[in-house]
């Protein structure tokens, strides 16, 4: 661990505030052994220091002004020959009389490496959802198939992951959703290894201290459920998959009248032209679409199911693989959420079950399955051509994972199961080149 110290100064007003740049990298990296020279870039405005490597490490102290425009540092780690071998970024922070702690994960471009924290205990099923800082990850089953309590948020500030208040009733398969103030709506999931689904419908807020608070809004045990996934239909309201389709708003859950039945793969965006749409993909109804919360079914392909849905921006939606008469298929097609319009391209291999995400510039598809064979595989492509970019490996084969773009450009992937069906504690990070 290398530490870089930013004194921020506030404006005019004389008072000082500290923050505390540290460098980790993936438990027993070796990545920065051969740095020699760090460049640390400022954005907003664009401001560039060139490091060299000293007796203790890596050191900088620079006096900022306060600004209302939000920073983040981008870093790179040279070798003795000027290679970038090494790349890094923080979210964007305030300018301003703080004291503060950032901590960059530092990694070979174009990687994919274990996150400095994990799970624990190892789970899958879990009900996993994106924070403006970071990513919630929601109970689960342990390696006995039994529901867990755990409640997880990963910080990708720091990179450390915190314990949040348990779940009242440990539950898996959990359907997750966050609100733009970063609390977090739970419905159903089962109660028991038997599966037994449940109704309860609760807030978790994420910002009570120390460990976070939970708002009952009661069970409703006509809409259970277990393994159904939830996306944005509006500000601050979800469709819930399964059947009836369910609808969440405020402190209230009802059945939908608008559309019946919902597949279990989901993701949403805000559009070009501001409508928050939403898109639920395979499984007998096909393709439903919402748009401002108004549902409708443009062409779709209802035979296909184990798909892996994921929002590029405001201008995308991709659907990649799934399984169609029992095989799995290779199609990557991209739609347009205005014009419900499709192009298909393909994967490099068939795939179901795997886990996506984008960010701006890549989109990662990272395991999955055939019939069954969890992989380890992770296709890169360019966002905005879904041409590929880059092979690359998982640190152990992962299927039924799920991914989450984080506010450094990184994508994190977790939860799922290995070859052997068990349950996978280690976090995995995306890293770009900067």
């Amino acid at each position: 661990m290398r530490r870089v110290a930013l004194v921020l100064l506030a404006g005019c007003a004389g008072t000082d505030g500290t923050l505390d740049i540290s460098l980790t990298t993936a438990p027993g990296s070796t990545v920065m052994d051969n740095v020699q020279t760090l460049a640390v870039t400022l954005t907003n405005p664009t401001e560039l220091h060139e490091i060299a490597r000293g007796a203790d490490g890596f050191s900088l102290s620079l006096a900022l002004g306060a600004s209302d425009t939000p920073r983040a540092l981008v870093i790179d780690g040279r070798d003795a020959s000027g290679a970038v071998i090494a790349s890094g970024a923080s979210p964007a922070f305030p300018v301003s009389a703080i004291n503060a702690k950032i901590v960059v994960y530092m990694a070979s471009p174009m990687s994919i490496g274990a996150a400095p924290a994990a799970l624990g205990p190892a789970r899958h099923g879990l009900g996993v959802a994106p924070l403006t800082y970071g990513a919630i990850f929601v109970g689960g089953y342990d390696a006995a198939g039994a529901p867990s309590g755990s409640v997880e948020l990963y910080n990708v500030y720091d990179h450390s992951l915190a314990l949040g208040l348990s779940l009242t009733v440990p539950r898996g398969g959990i359907a997750v959703a966050t609100t733009v103030a970063n609390n977090a709506y739970l419905f159903g999931g089962a109660t028991d290894a038997a599966g037994t689904p449940s109704g309860q419908l609760q807030l978790f807020n994420s910002a009570t201290a120390p460990a976070g608070a939970y708002i009952d809004f009661g069970d409703h045990p006509e809409l259970a459920r277990t393994g159904a996934i939830a996306a944005r239909t509006a500000v601050d309201q979800f469709a819930v998959s399964g059947s009836p389709a369910l609808a969440i708003s405020g402190s209230t859950v009802v059945a939908r009248t608008d559309v019946t039945e919902l597949p279990a793969n989901a993701t949403a965006l805000t559009a070009t032209d501001g409508a928050v749409t939403a898109m639920f993909v395979g499984g007998p109804t096909g393709l439903v679409r919402f748009r401002g919360d108004l549902a409708d079914m443009p062409a779709g392909d209802p035979a296909v199911t184990g798909a892996a849905v994921g929002a590029i921006g405001t201008r995308a939606i991709v659907v990649a693989g799934g399984e169609r008469a029992g095989a799995a298929i290779d199609d990557l097609v991209s739609i347009d959420p205005i014009t419900a319009a499709r192009s298909v391209l393909h994967l490099a291999i068939p795939r179901a079950h795997a886990a996506i995400a984008a960010t701006d510039r890549f989109v990662v598809i990272a395991g999955g399955d055939v019939l069954g064979t969890a992989l380890d595989s992770v296709e890169v492509r360019d966002a905005a051509t879904l041409a590929p970019v880059a092979t690359l490996a998982l640190g152990a084969a992962r299927s039924h994972a799920s991914a989450v773009a984080l506010a450094n450009g990184q994508i994190l992937i977790v939860g799922g199961t290995d070859a052997t069906g068990a349950p996978l504690a280690t976090i995995e990070l995306f890293t770009p080149p900067n």
